[in-house]
């Protein structure tokens, strides 16, 4: 949606929060031109951009935190073994 909004902003020369506006009535509008079973369709197409960025954004953070967690992890179990065999 930050998508039409910008380009609403851009190519018609709208303020951002008329373009915000515009965008909303836009979809409200569609929908109510469409069958409400592709409504959740009309909105994951809206706000797809920004969901796979976040989510992407989200699993490389795990990832890394997961990464951590056990690299500390393995460094306390061994640093354990070894003073117990000691």
């Amino acid at each position: 949606m930050n998508t039409l909004i910008e380009s609403l902003q851009e190519k018609v020369g709208l303020t951002a929060e008329q373009a915000k506006d515009a965008a909303a009535h836009m979809l409200d509008y569609i929908k109510e031109k469409i069958p409400a079973s592709l409504h959740e369709h009309l909105d994951a197409a809206a706000i797809g951009t920004s969901i796979k960025n976040k989510g992407a954004e989200f699993l490389a953070e795990a990832q890394s935190k997961g990464s951590d967690f056990l690299h500390s992890a393995q460094e306390k179990l061994s640093s354990f073994i070894h003073n117990k065999e000691a």
